[in-house]
């Protein structure tokens, strides 16, 4: 059965990631004092007293001729399609201030929606607070439920009014086939690319550098399986992250990339690889998950000749050579050019990274890659193979019984990666060698 969904709407700075937070029982939004914050739509699984629904945390809802921050108006469509989208509508209020005319304005905009609305009258921490949410009558949307989001005071109460009448299903996380992080520095796409895939605006889209500050998760249905596609922060460099909220916002992006089974890497390709992407692609390597680059914006890059695709991959391994394993191609998110490309190679890379080696093929290509190029000698003595096997899958891992890990130098090992490359392929995947003394 499809899990009911619940938005959480209302103004600037009321408080809707932390109720997000505490309902769904992880800091998975981004929760600042600041207001304009949360920009895009954030969903995740929930469950409440066993009825299971899907939550949407928005950004706030600015009416027409207020102003908060140079999205406002794009902010508010995405809240107001996830408001259409929605079967129970959480409209949460600051019950600090009290009724504003912003609030009436949202409040009519929900009546005309027709869909349930339960209103919530958040920090009421305060006695004086609690009895002055009955203001908030006035709204004309029926009981007004006092709560403290930060402290958890009442949510309980409000929970059981949304759930009214969900069926009895326990929320149950979606099985995800491959889990998909889109990385790169600010403004080269990764939102845009976002869209384009799933086919709606999940994340906001400007020219201003940094707009994203939450990991997206959205799933997606792809050739009858699900890709969790999960839009990420631009990564600044240290000295150009600025304040707290950067700062959270860079640490779920790394988080992301930790949970992820391929990342696509995203470089401007009217700009080529810079420092930043290079410390973006470590962080990549380091992790051995798959990884695929993507060139954006093509359709800016001008003079385009019959090679050009060739020096921009050119200069990229000239900047980051670590990361030649990787498939790569140009596209445009915003024409679409080449955009279907992507996701068949993602796949096609999460698919090398579950290969498994049976040990006897093993051992005979370790047969067969020594005796072409064996070890180099030693002043005290030759390294000899004795066995191998492959111990892991994503990445693959092989661990190789030596005689005296000291006798292989690191172009030696490089020397059997490529080997192993050359004949097994693994795309997109870091090949790990590894020596135990037999």
């Amino acid at each position: 059965m499809t899990l009911r969904t619940v938005a959480i709407v209302g103004r600037p700075n009321v408080g809707k990631s932390t109720l997000f937070n505490r309902i769904v029982g992880q800091r998975r939004a981004v929760v600042h004092e600041m207001p304009g914050v949360t920009r895009d739509r954030i969903g995740e699984t929930a469950d409440w007293a066993g009825h299971g629904f899907y939550l949407i945390d928005t950004g706030g809802i600015v009416p027409y001729g207020e102003t908060v921050s140079d999205y406002d108006e794009v902010v508010t469509q995405i809240a107001r399609q996830a408001i259409v989208e929605a079967d129970v509508v959480i409209f949460l209020v600051d019950g600090q201030t009290g009724p504003l005319d912003w609030d009436e304005s949202i409040a009519k905009d929900l009546r005309k929606s027709g869909r349930p609305v339960v209103l919530g009258v958040n920090k009421t921490e305060k006695e004086a607070n609690r009895i002055g949410a009955a203001d908030f009558y006035r709204l004309g949307l029926g009981e007004p439920f006092p709560i403290s989001a930060l402290h958890g005071v009442g949510v309980g109460d409000l929970m059981d009014r949304v759930v009214e009448g969900f069926p009895d299903t326990p929320a149950v996380a979606t099985p995800c086939d491959c889990s998909v992080a889109i990385v790169g520095r600010p403004n080269v796409g990764k939102s845009s690319l976002l869209n384009q895939l799933v086919g709606r605006d999940e994340a906001l889209v400007s020219e201003i550098a940094g707009t994203t500050r939450d990991s997206i998760h959205t799933d997606l249905k792809w050739h009858g399986k699900v890709l969790r596609l999960i839009d990420t922060a631009g990564l600044r460099r240290k000295g150009k992250v600025k304040g707290a909220v950067e700062y959270f916002s860079n640490l779920r992006t790394i988080r992301s990339l930790e949970q992820c089974d391929v990342a696509v890497l995203m470089i401007d390709a009217s700009t080529n690889a810079v420092m930043q992407d290079s410390k973006i692609a470590g962080l990549i390597h380091d992790s051995g998950k798959g990884v695929v680059v993507a060139f954006n914006k093509w359709d800016l890059v001008a003079d385009k000749g019959a090679n050009t695709h060739l020096a921009v991959w050119e200069a990229f391994c000239r900047e980051i050579p670590f990361l030649t394993y990787a498939p790569w191609f140009t596209f445009s998110a915003l024409t679409t050019q080449r955009i279907g490309r992507i996701l068949e190679t993602v796949w096609d890379v999460h698919e090398h990274r579950q290969k498994r080696i049976a040990t006897s093929e093993l051992n005979a290509f370790l047969e067969r890659a020594t005796a072409s190029q064996p070890p180099r000698a030693h002043q005290n003595g030759v390294g000899k193979i004795y066995f191998g096997a492959q111990v892991e899958t994503a990445p693959p891992t092989f661990v190789l019984s030596v005689n005296e890990p000291a006798f292989f130098a690191r172009n030696y090992l490089r020397y059997l990666n490529n080997q192993l490359r050359a004949t097994y392929g693994f795309p997109g995947s870091r090949i790990f060698v590894k020596l135990k003394k037999h």
